[in-house]
């Protein structure tokens, strides 16, 4: 006669409890990704405001991922390629009409941006605003989420005159 041990066989069933709890999780993180992607508004918006602006990266020579105070993101699809603008590009300089207070200044599809190390003064103009998830966001620029949501330098903008963010004009004047 052939004794069973049950301490093997509770860790034989164990093994496989874990194993299918594991399988499980996985389409769980997917359905939840798929929810959130699912429950954003992708109705893309023609203007943004300024000072929502957290940090901007360029995802290529005709996208720029906007990450916004508040947790929103937006993926703008450029109206041409930007020669001047190459992924993972940062220091963009926006040229829009200023109207009224400065916390109520937008930027449109109608204004343009330049690179800040660009020797032209051609603009290239800015398309609709896309709203995105985080993870497409960190997607399209290539950093981890926590990189992709962390704020950097304000954004630099023009109202007839150009006006960067504080480092670079520092390092202008050393």
């Amino acid at each position: 006669m052939t004794r069973i041990s049950y301490p093997r066989l509770a860790l034989a069933f164990g093994v496989l409890w874990l194993a299918a709890a594991a399988a499980q999780a996985q389409p769980t993180q997917s359905t939840a990704q798929a929810a959130q992607a699912a429950s954003i508004d992708r109705t893309p918006a023609d203007c943004v405001l300024v000072n929502r602006i957290s940090k901007q990266v360029a995802a290529n020579s005709g996208q720029v991922v906007f990450f916004m105070r508040g947790g929103t993101y937006y993926r703008n699809d450029l109206d041409a390629a930007c020669p001047s603008l190459s992924a993972g590009e940062t220091k963009l300089v926006f040229h829009y009409h200023n109207q009224g207070s400065p916390k109520l200044v937008r930027l449109c599809d109608i204004d343009a941006l330049t690179v800040e190390h660009q020797s032209g003064r051609g603009g290239c103009g800015i398309g609709k605003f896309n709203p995105i998830t985080a993870e497409e966001a960190a997607a399209l620029t290539g950093q981890p989420l926590a990189a992709a949501a962390a704020p950097a330098a304000p954004a630099a903008n023009s109202s007839g005159t150009e006006q960067r963010s504080e480092r670079s004009s520092r390092r202008d004047r050393n």
